[in-house]
This record gives C-alpha cells, sequence and structure tokens, in this order.
C-alpha cells in the first residue's frame, strides 16, 4: 500500500515565545521542518503537509529539498481541522500523521508504525511512563497517586488506513481531541501501541531545541 506522510504544520506555536512558528526554526543551520522530512526519506512514498498561508513560501522553499514528492495544503484553524484538508489530499493506502517538531525520530518507529498499521488498521508510537502521577483537585494539591502500569506516554508518527482515519476525522461527533489516534478511538477503532524512543523528542521550549542540537552534534 502507499504510505502518505501528513505534517500538520499551521501552528504558530505561542509557547515557545518566538516570532517565527518552531518548525521554521534553524536547528543546526537548517528549518526545523526540514529536518523532519528528511528523517521520513525511504520510509514513505510522499508527504502533505497542511501550512498557514502566511507561511506558505517559506515552507514552499524547505519542500525543495524532500527526497520525495511533497504537496502543501491550506491548515484549517486546528490541528484536526488541517489533518483532515491533508487527508482529502491523499492517495488511498497508509497515512502517518507526524509533528512537524519531531525532527529527531529513529526509523525504527517509522517502520515499526507502518507494520503495525499494515496488521492491525492504526497504530500510535509511544513510550511506557515511567515517572510517579500525580492528581490534584485544586492544582496545588495531591489528591491521589495514579497507577502508572497501563499509562503511555503517546508520541508520533500515529497513523491508520486512510479510509478509517478519513470517515473519523470528517466526523462532527468527534469534538476536541488531543492527539490524532483519540480521533480514531471516538470513531469506535483501538490502535496498537508501538514502542516509541526518548529521542523522539518534541520541540515546545527553547530547551527543547538546545537538547535537540546536542543530540544531532553528538
Amino acid at each position: 500500500m502507499t504510505t502518505t506522510l501528513i505534517i500538520p504544520a499551521a501552528g504558530r506555536g505561542s509557547r515557545f515565545g518566538a516570532d517565527v512558528p518552531k518548525q521554521y526554526l534553524a536547528l543546526r543551520g537548517r528549518p526545523v521542518l526540514a529536518w523532519t522530512l528528511q528523517a521520513f526519506a525511504g520510509e514513505v512514498d510522499s508527504a502533505i503537509i497542511a501550512v498557514d498561508k502566511a507561511w506558505m513560501p517559506t515552507a514552499q522553499a524547505i519542500v525543495l529539498g524532500a527526497s520525495f514528492p511533497v504537496t502543501l495544503v491550506l491548515g484549517g484553524a486546528t490541528r484536526q481541522a488541517s489533518v483532515l484538508a491533508a487527508l482529502r489530499a491523499a492517495a488511498d493506502g497508509i497515512v502517518l500523521i507526524h509533528d512537524a517538531v519531531r525532527p529527531l525520530v529513529p526509523r525504527h518507529c517509522i517502520a515499526d508504525c507502518i507494520a503495525a498499521i499494515r496488521e492491525h488498521g492504526s497504530a500510535v508510537v509511544a513510550v511506557p511512563c515511567a515517572a510517579t502521577v500525580k492528581r490534584t483537585a485544586d492544582g496545588r494539591t495531591v489528591a491521589a497517586t495514579v497507577p502508572r502500569d497501563d499509562l503511555w506516554l503517546a508520541q508520533t508518527p500515529q497513523g491508520f488506513r486512510r479510509d478509517l482515519g478519513l470517515t473519523a476525522f470528517a466526523d462532527p461527533a468527534a469534538g476536541t481531541c488531543s492527539d490524532d489516534a483519540q480521533v480514531l478511538e471516538r470513531s469506535g477503532h483501538a490502535p496498537v501501541l508501538v514502542l516509541g524512543d526518548a529521542r523522539n523528542l518534541k520541540i515546545t521550549t527553547p530547551d527543547d531545541l538546545a537538547l535537540a542540537e546536542a543530540l544531532l552534534a553528538g
């Protein structure tokens, strides 16, 4: 089956505090988005990136260096809207959705996710929760310690067969979800877990960018 990478890159990344969205910041001399695309070289047949209209020229310049065909579409007001726009432009087959600001995703995470989708229809890369988790009722005081034996921390890529994803993301009843796998969950599908990697970090703060620089240097 054809494998299409979808990158929702229309967000402004306000938490980072920069004038430039995180996906266009320089990482060892290249935009973060360029590193992210490079990570999927040889693993996917093509990519579709959902982009904010104001940053379309910047994205166009970046994708010229990709080693596989890349299509740009206008992103929506939310991540789900951006993914739906990209899904409508995708070919039938397997779809992988990946954060634009996870440039260090290891190849084994990508390959294992694709294999799991082929077998089960949908999958999500994740890592077991290693930290002790506390629940609070007022934002300050510990109300309970949450058992972590069955808790996993989701990463990307997350993926599915295009037909499943198109139905799920087009359904208004899906509501607002915290990640792409949850959209499938609300449609009645249970994505399988694929073991992720600590190096697959998401650049959210300046410290994350500095860590990514260090990892690439090493």
